[in-house]
């Protein structure tokens, strides 16, 4: 009896183990997110404190991106000639060509209409070399100055290289500026990159919002980290536009969405 007492007895505390594991491993998890959700909720109030204004609803999630790469090659340089009904000029130095109508090219209408008439203008061949490859972005752009980011399979490039400006003057195009990267590919499998979230967050932690100013939006985009070999090496970035709310001057700032650190000083429009 004695015997068949003691193995009872370790049965029962075996098993009570077993139930405490059970419910610590079922119980934290709840506790990390509740940590993680009182630690967002404690950063967005230390911004609401500094007057830094964030949109509501930014995204937590994560999602993947690539590095890529372009040869770097004159894609523009050859295009002139074809471009009969305009002055060009093309610098080797940063590879932009530079566009001026030789007969007034006007524009009518509301904005909706003026920015179709534009988008037929640089999807024209005849007008610019491979403005079909060219998106309208919105946040770049204001009523005289009409900014486009190269697109690919990947996503938007907003690099230097990669960027074609309309300019406008009383309905009028006065010319045009394009840098173009060419082909874009993948040269790695895709890797987790950090949400928009986190991209914001890093930025203030790191002391890169000013106070009292607001993040207007913010992208995934793409954009240059270096060159190697005759290529242009490209990584996902967050694009992440930024108002004074003293001044209205938006500053434009590019966070390396791999590793959360600012990518290059921001750029002011």
């Amino acid at each position: 009896m004695d015997h068949k007492r003691i193995e009872w007895l370790f049965f029962i505390i075996f098993l009570l183990i077993d139930l405490y594991l059970g419910i610590e491993i079922w119980r934290s998890p709840i506790s990390l997110s509740s940590s993680s959700g009182t630690t967002t909720t404690s950063i967005r109030n230390e911004m609401r404190a500094d007057g830094i204004d964030i949109p509501r609803h930014i995204s937590h999630k994560q999602r993947s991106g690539y590095y890529l790469a372009a040869k770097n090659k004159d894609y523009l340089g050859n295009k002139t000639n074809d471009l009969t009904q305009m002055t060009t000029h093309f610098s080797k130095n940063d590879n932009t060509l530079t566009v001026t109508p030789k007969n007034p090219i006007m524009l009518s209408g509301n904005q909706k209409q003026i920015l179709q008439q534009l988008n037929n203008f640089k999807n024209d061949s005849q007008n610019v070399p491979f403005g079909a490859k060219f998106n309208y972005d919105a946040g770049m752009s204001n009523k005289s100055t009409y900014c486009y980011v190269q697109s690919s399979p990947y996503g938007q490039i907003y690099d230097s290289g990669a960027q074609l400006t309309i300019n406008v003057h009383k309905n009028q195009i006065t010319n045009y500026m394009i840098t173009y990267l060419g082909p874009i590919h993948a040269v790695r499998e895709p890797q987790l990159i950090i949400s928009a979230w986190h991209a914001v967050k890093a930025m203030y932690t790191d002391r890169e919002i000013a106070n009292n100013s607001r993040v207007m939006q913010v992208k995934l985009g793409y954009s240059k980290l270096t060159e190697v070999r005759g290529s242009t090496i490209l990584l996902p970035t967050w694009i992440i536009w930024i108002e004074s709310k003293a001044t209205k001057n938006v500053t434009i700032k590019r966070v390396n969405a791999f590793t959360a650190q600012l990518l290059q000083v921001g750029s002011s429009y």
